[in-house]
């Protein structure tokens, strides 16, 4: 068993540490391609060396076990794009054209590893999710197509695109590109229907033997490849240690890099994406907590850390860190054996890499690139609707013709749009109801409320939900200047805004001229409910004399207009002429020799009528003052959930649901209620008993009722 768990391990060392090289190698082929193929053996050395340190560093950084954390294929293209542009100036050559390109790909991890630790160091990693889906799934499909045009132009030793690619393939003979393009996607398709830990180390190997066999069949030496680039080399003589101890930075174009800052902004917000991606389906895949944060700063100090040793940006291999834990590594063991694989290969020097064949590396890469196509060009289209598959169309096109960074760009501009149209034909109003059948938690005598269920027909709740903006606001202003100007005569108008989360200065601007029609139209509007946050951008573009009525929330604002109703229809009151009242001054006559049935009782400010989980064996009726019921929340704290008002019915429902009492009800002002013992009362029954009864049951109909209502206006 020992034997055999050594075995496995040293096949998993050899498959992950030549893959790692191999992968690294075809990301430095990416950079230093076409015009800079003469620097490809010092910027592979460079690379591998990056790469190892970065893969050492991310093995003891990252809170997941188990990652490899090297260069990857998205920057190696953004910066070989910018690289062939510095190549196509004629102001740069030989080793001004190595430095400049050089100093890019420092410059860009060292500029990667800071954003992306800081952004770990302040806990930003969340904001990066907020990018649309449609755009990543564009981005990657784009990254699909470039890493094609690159395995290309590793074959061909220029740089390739839509532009040119007719031109370029028509000089070479099919011999040369199409064997290792096919290869490339038959292991794509392989890939998909046969998946294996082996598949892709086999496929290279025996890709590998074929060649060097076809060479053999042919007669030609290794010095007639080179020279007819049918492998890497020759790459120029220079070794690492040359480079290193060379004054590169004498040679520097540093306005070439400066021009470059968008394509260190892009390749430093795509690691910072790539990172979490991964990291989280790595962390998802081999179960293992992670913790973002670190994560974020793990990838940033791996990027400095190859930034110093010259190596290009990157962060965790998902693919590969999968494999490794298949394949029996665990723990930091994945990371080191990359590290060690490359830093073997920097120290064997790159005259051995020279004689790996040019085409293996296209198509490694050229595999990467059909994989991403069919996954987010091909197979996405069954996972988008119509107009998000739109943006990834527009993104794959835009990056093959104008370019990568505004393909990004538009498509995100495309994505915001759709959204924005998406979202402006979302409905603005949550429910909409009216006094007549919503009320305020304030319980009344029946009188009242027969009153507001005639009257509240006039006033309009509107319950409003979301963000308020420009693309709302029209449809917003039609439709309460359409409750301002309908037939019933509206009195009152409150807008719930508790639901809002902002208002922008397009949605505030139309909200002014709904006021001025309303004041127009004697309407008072109550704006209930506001933020603090949505009050002060309301008020910013609102005159001091225009702000409306304010109320702290809806249920205020319904209790305003209630008590303006019941005062204007009922100046006099009604507490003692109620039928209420009424039915207790029966039982009190009918139950004058049992004091204890019927009982009026003093409650002082403060004190308490009911205990939460009492008996519940009696009615109360207030007969002036006021009470409110609390209930409690969490921490202790109580919360005020009704009030009442004289000639409200107080502890019905507990007594019918044979429950204790579910909440406390306390005095606001000095108090006198009436105490009905029910259980007295029905031991000698009368007519009045009968009364009270019917008296409770329509209250709780009524309840009942009300919230029926609401629940069909709500639409639910």
């Amino acid at each position: 068993m020992a034997i055999a768990r050594l075995l496995q391990l040293l096949i998993a060392c050899l498959v992950i540490g030549s893959m790692a090289v191999a992968l690294t190698i075809s990301f430095a082929a990416l950079i230093y391609a076409g015009p800079l193929s003469a620097f490809l053996g010092q910027g592979i050395a460079l690379t591998l060396l990056g790469g190892a340190v970065m893969a050492l560093v991310g093995s003891f950084a990252y809170s997941i076990r188990g990652v490899i954390c090297n260069p990857q294929d998205i920057t190696a293209v953004l910066i070989g794009s910018a690289a062939s542009g510095f190549a196509g100036s004629a102001a740069l050559a030989g080793d001004a054209l190595f430095a400049t390109v050089l100093a890019l790909v420092v410059t860009s991890s060292l500029f990667t590893g800071l954003v992306v630790f800081f952004a770990g160091v302040l806990r930003l990693g969340a904001l990066i999710r907020y990018i649309p889906y449609p755009v990543i799934a564009g981005f990657l499909a784009s990254t699909g197509y470039l890493l094609l045009m690159g395995g290309l132009g590793i074959v061909a030793q220029e740089s390739v695109s839509i532009f040119n690619l007719a031109e370029v393939l028509g000089t070479l003979s099919l011999a040369r590109w199409l064997p290792w393009i096919l290869g490339g996607l038959s292991l794509a398709i392989a890939a998909q229907r046969m998946p294996g830990d082996l598949l892709v180390p086999s496929a290279l190997c025996v890709a590998t033997a074929m060649f060097f066999a076809v060479l053999t069949l042919q007669g030609l030496t290794m010095n007639e490849a080179l020279s007819t680039g049918l492998l890497l080399g020759p790459f120029e003589q220079a070794r690492l240690g040359d480079t290193l101890t060379r004054d590169v930075a004498r040679d520097i174009d540093w306005s070439l890099i400066l021009m470059a800052a968008p394509t260190l902004l892009a390749i430093a917000g795509l690691t910072l994406l790539g990172s979490l991606l991964n990291t989280t389906g790595l962390a998802i895949t081999l179960d293992q907590p992670s913790d973002t944060e670190q994560d974020m700063r793990a990838t940033g100090l791996s990027n400095i850390a190859a930034a110093l040793a010259g190596g290009p940006p990157g962060y965790v291999i998902l693919g590969e860190s999968i494999l490794a834990h298949r394949m029996g590594l665990r723990g930091i063991a994945p990371g080191l054996v990359a590290a060690a694989a490359g830093a073997g290969a920097v120290i064997a020097g790159t005259d051995i890499l020279a004689y790996i064949p040019a085409g293996l590396m296209a198509m490694l890469v050229s595999y990467l690139g059909f994989d991403l196509l069919d996954t987010w060009l091909w197979q996405s289209r069954r996972r988008l609707t119509r107009f998000e598959y739109g943006v990834v169309l527009l993104i794959f096109a835009i990056a093959a013709t104008l370019g990568f960074l505004q393909a990004l760009a538009i498509g995100t501009l495309a994505a915001a749009g759709i959204f924005i149209v998406s979202y402006a034909r979302t409905e603005v109003v949550r429910s909409r109801s009216t006094l007549a059948t919503r009320r305020s938690r304030v319980e009344r005598p029946e009188e009242e409320l027969a009153l507001l269920a005639k009257a509240g027909e006039h006033c309009v709740i509107l319950e409003l939900s979301g963000h308020l903006f420009f693309g709302t606001a029209d449809r917003f202003a039609k439709l309460l200047k359409g409750e301002i100007e309908s037939d019933a005569a509206l009195h009152h108008l409150i807008i719930d805004f508790r639901r809002v989360s902002g208002i922008d200065a397009s949605a505030a601007v139309s909200l002014i001229e709904v006021l001025t029609k309303a004041r127009a139209a004697q309407v008072k509007v109550i704006l209930a409910g506001m933020s603090d946050d949505v009050r002060t951008q309301y008020l910013q573009n609102n005159p001091p004399e225009n702000t409306g009525i304010f109320a702290q929330n809806a249920d205020t604002a319904m209790q305003q207009v209630e008590d303006l109703l019941v005062e204007n229809e009922m100046p006099d009151g009604n507490a003692q002429s109620s039928q209420l009242m009424q039915i207790i001054a029966r039982l009190e006559a009918d139950y004058a020799d049992q004091p204890e049935t019927i009982q009026r009782i003093n409650v002082a400010q403060g004190e308490a009528l009911l205990t939460r989980g009492d008996v519940s064996n009696e009615f109360y009726v207030l007969v002036t003052g006021a009470l409110r019921a609390e209930i409690e929340i969490a921490g202790g704290q109580r919360l005020r959930v009704a009030e009442f008002r004289p000639c409200a019915m107080i502890g019905e429902i507990a007594y019918y649901a044979g429950v204790a009492r579910t909440a406390w009800v306390v005095a606001d002002v000095p108090s006198q209620v009436v105490r009905v013992d029910m259980s007295r009362m029905e031991t000698a029954p009368t007519a009045a008993t009968l009364d009270f009864h019917k008296a409770a049951a329509r209250s709780l109909a009524r309840r009942v009722m009300r919230m029926t209502e609401l629940t069909r206006e709500a639409g639910a």
